[in-house]
């Protein structure tokens, strides 16, 4: 199964990387935004999704962090492991990398966590994608379970309630997928939800 989503930066956004060039601090990642940032974005909402018990049907070993991720797997995958892959195991789920062509940089000011004040000479500057940006990306399923395709859904339909990158707000919609026509989930991804 294949289709595709298109992404909708509500915020700036960024997916930064150390940066190469001497102007920026951080600076965005060069491949766009890869498909393993939205992967790994999907895994993070999801869980959170199932932890506090917001969709049921679907086994979450809990864990985000790869080391955890190994451990909990001694007797088998998850549901979420499963879709999206663990340390040593491939998932059945492909997301493409988005290309990003617009830019802007920002200068920020390092804030000091225990005081909420800022730091002294700590300005920084930043690559960011600017709101309101339409991008296109791909998901492709190695598989025709339907609990599967339901189980992306719904880790798309929380990421739009969740985060991408360095905070960054996000709105997704799908295009029509006529795969397993019962699903309740497809209608909550057909609209722009933040309009």
């Amino acid at each position: 199964m294949k289709f595709k989503v298109h992404l909708k930066n509500l915020s700036s956004l960024t997916v930064g990387n150390s940066s190469r060039i001497a102007y920026v601090d951080i600076g965005f990642n060069d491949m766009g935004i890869p498909g393993s940032s939205i992967k790994g974005a999907m895994r993070t909402a999801i869980s959170w999704a199932i932890k506090n018990g917001l969709i049921k049907g679907f086994t979450s070993c809990g864990e985000v962090r790869p080391e955890k991720i190994k451990e909990a797997h001694k007797n088998g995958a998850c549901d979420i492991c499963k879709l999206l892959g663990y340390p040593d195991h491939e998932g059945v789920l492909r997301v493409s990398s988005i290309n990003v062509s617009k830019m802007n940089i920002l200068t920020r000011v390092s804030i000091e966590d225990t005081t909420n004040t800022s730091k002294e000479h700590a300005l920084f500057k930043q690559e960011v994608m600017p709101p309101n940006q339409d991008l296109t990306f791909e998901i492709e399923l190695y598989t025709n379970d339907c609990k599967m395709l339901e189980l992306t859904l719904f880790s798309l339909y929380f990421l739009r309630l969740w985060r991408l990158g360095r905070g960054g707000m996000i709105d997704l919609k799908i295009d029509e997928i006529k795969e397993c026509p019962s699903l309740e989930v497809k209608k909550y991804l057909g609209d722009w939800l933040w309009q």
